[in-house]
């Protein structure tokens, strides 16, 4: 599931952006003006956040698009989602929350993905939960 070398996706948190982190060493969500936003864990240095992003499911909004729209990937259970930055080369990546008001739930086929990721480092568990808890 890997990107090859020419496909190689950058992460970019973006200068003086802490929005999604805080001193916590778990993926939560912290009440935010436009609604909850998502926390990710202090452990989660750059190039851990590039190696979970390269993993990714690419998700495209129309089947013809070249760019994919969001990228989903797990991480000890943890779904997340990464948005461009500079479309089709940069990323900026936080924990997924489903059940928000206005959000399309994860298709069936990207769901199947992640939890294969998950079964494979050892966090069906925490995957499970996570999706009983936020999806």
């Amino acid at each position: 599931m890997a990107n090859t070398e020419a496909e190689i996706r950058l992460y970019e948190r973006g200068e003086g952006r802490h929005k999604h982190r805080w001193k916590h060493d778990f993926a939560g969500f912290e009440p935010g003006d436009k609604g909850q936003i998502g926390k990710c864990p202090k452990s989660i240095t750059e190039q851990l956040a590039t190696e979970i992003l390269n993993q990714g499911v690419p998700y495209y909004d129309d089947l013809g698009d070249e760019i994919p729209s969001k990228i989903y990937s797990v991480h000890k259970g943890v779904i997340y989602e990464a948005a461009p930055t500079m479309p089709g080369i940069s990323w900026h990546g936080y924990p997924w929350r489903g059940n928000l008001r206005g959000r399309r739930p994860l298709s069936s086929r990207i769901v199947r993905k992640l939890k294969k990721m998950a079964e494979k480092s050892g966090h069906s568990k925490e995957f499970e939960q996570w999706l009983k808890q936020y999806g």
